[in-house]
């Protein structure tokens, strides 16, 4: 067990928190939708962002070749997935969603297909659909990609990028080794660049294992644009600071070369955090979190077996987001729209993810036991009357 505890905020706390997650609904709602964690940031952080307001460095940023950003996540990606960068391949931007529509903008052209595996985040199809871009989708299943289904809407889209969320949300999949090596053939084979989301991969759990795509060979890597941040691992996805990892100097200057804004507007709390967090304890204080988040999930699948077993859950292999089946419920609505109204709990709808995403819904569980309890018990007991 981590000798670092980790800290969620009493209920009444969180409910005067004015960000998306407690202020979207009524008051009497208890959310467990968008991927923000109930738990307080590590304390590394938070002192970090006091230091910066007792000092009032509350200016513009620094550059990107200045923030110190490049050289820590660069160290950060050696230590944890053993993926050796150059500081010089990591570019600085806001966030992860900014940084998928400038990569579908830079390397592709208007009316080009883009490859995903649907259910998938909502803002990638969004991003894809706003550019102008075709959506060219295959389904993915909690258990396995089919590739020949893959290979066979490569072929009829003539798709120019496949986007990659690794780990996978909604589905929570840790995509192994020998997956990813038959997605870079594939993307070898049929030209395709790659542009990997890879934000939820410092929350795999135990017993599975985090790759980076890229870190497969330089083949691979020459054709590769990794996204990542610290906001989900460490619950600071306000404070505005991602990366983008591109070790071909081709790719950067693609993507270099739309409108500096794109990438600039990066916070200056946002990069003390991140360098905060992507330290000896920052990791001390992960290790502490991932351990909450398996007993939450842990706990959230015993409570489903038992008190609603015609909801089906696959436990995530990373994350905090549990893709739940609820079609065996035969609801007259979708299931998302039953649980706020007749449970008053707010969950992702999972149509919103794509068709395959129908009948289904995302529950975040990145909470106390406490409060994970009081959602469920009001699941269950709509579902019972």
């Amino acid at each position: 067990m981590s000798a670092v505890c980790v800290e969620t905020p009493p209920l009444a706390t969180l409910r005067r928190h004015r960000g998306r997650k407690w202020s979207t609904h009524r008051s009497d709602v208890l959310p467990a939708w968008i991927a923000d964690m109930d738990l307080l940031p590590a304390p590394v952080i938070r002192a970090a962002l006091r230091t910066a307001i007792d000092e009032g460095d509350l200016g513009y940023g620094p550059t990107a070749e200045r923030s110190g950003i490049g050289e820590a996540f660069a160290a950060w990606a050696l230590l944890r997935w053993h993926w050796h960068l150059e500081p010089s391949a990591v570019m600085v931007m806001p966030d992860v969603v900014s940084g998928l529509a400038n990569c579908i903008e830079a390397l592709t052209e208007p009316g080009d297909s883009v490859l995903v595996q649907t259910p998938l985040y909502p803002p990638i199809l969004s991003c894809i659909a706003n550019s102008g871009r075709r959506i060219a989708a295959s389904a993915i299943t909690g258990d396995s990609i089919d590739f020949d289904a893959l290979a066979a809407t490569i072929s009829r889209s003539s798709a120019r990028l496949m986007i990659l969320c690794n780990p996978h949300n909604p589905t929570g999949r840790c995509f192994t080794r020998a997956e990813l090596t038959r997605l870079a053939s594939l993307a070898l084979d049929h030209d395709l660049l790659v542009v990997s989301d890879e934000i939820h991969a410092d929350l795999t759990h135990p017993g599975y294992e985090h790759i980076p795509i890229a870190s497969l060979g330089p083949e691979v890597a020459a054709r590769t644009v990794t996204l990542n941040s610290a906001s989900k691992a460490f619950n600071i996805a306000g404070l505005r600071c991602a990366v983008c990892v591109a070790q071909s100097p081709a790719l950067r200057l693609r993507l270099a070369s739309l409108p500096a804004q794109r990438w600039s507007a990066f916070s200056t709390l946002g990069v003390r955090a991140a360098l905060a967090a992507w330290t000896d304890a920052g990791a001390d204080w992960l290790s502490a979190c991932v351990e909450h988040l398996s007993l939450m999930r842990e706990h959230l699948v015993r409570r489903l077996a038992n008190g609603l077993p015609a909801v089906r859950c696959t436990p995530p292999q990373a994350g905090y987001l549990a893709w739940l089946d609820c079609r065996a419920l035969a609801l007259d609505t979708a299931p998302a729209q039953f649980f706020l109204e007749h449970a008053r709990v707010a969950l992702s709808s999972g149509a919103e993810f794509g068709e395959p995403g129908r009948g289904f819904v995302r529950l975040n569980f990145a909470t106390s036991q406490d409060i994970l309890d009081r959602i469920l018990d009001r699941m269950i007991k709509a579902c019972q009357s």
